[in-house]
């Protein structure tokens, strides 16, 4: 049977470290950055691509009429907010445009080699049933690493012994 073969790359540590300190190097220019719990991010109203319109108008009409601006409504920080937010969506976007390519790359590689090692593995057992020297060691080998691991469909291996 024909192996998809979906990725050919290499991806060296020279690359990676290059890519850890572009990362780095990208994080500080975040230092201010925080991190939201799950509740916080549940209860925080959102402004979203569909809210930014209103938040604009908002904006612009506490401007143009001062007297229908609370006292505790600090214009020049509203202005702020909005301008990051508007930044940051557009880097934000392409973050996560690039972590679902390294995503699903990774997936494919990951794919690849699992597949490879599936075929190798079933390969053994079959040399194994033949009596080939040597390969039931394989099987054993390669067969524990399925242990705690739900019935595989591709191998037939159970956790059952």
């Amino acid at each position: 049977m024909l192996m998809a073969n979906l990725i050919s790359a290499t991806f060296s540590e020279e690359d990676e470290k290059k890519a850890m300190e572009l990362l780095a190097q990208l994080k500080a220019l975040f230092p201010f950055g925080i991190k939201l719990s799950d509740v916080e991010k549940r209860h925080l109203p959102r402004l979203d691509d569909g809210r930014i319109p209103f938040a604009d108008k908002g904006l612009f009409y506490g401007n143009q009429q001062p007297l229908v601006v609370p006292p505790y409504t600090d214009l020049a920080e509203y202005k702020k907010d909005l301008d990051f937010v508007k930044a940051t969506r557009r880097v934000g976007a392409e973050l996560l445009s690039f972590t679902e390519m390294v995503t699903d790359t990774r997936i494919a590689a990951g794919s690849d080699a699992y597949q490879a090692a599936l075929s190798i593995y079933n390969s053994a057992k079959g040399a194994a049933k033949q009596g080939v020297p040597g390969t039931q060691t394989i099987v054993d080998e390669m067969g524990k690493l399925f242990d705690g691991q739900r019935n595989n469909s591709k191998t037939g291996e159970s956790t059952s012994k």
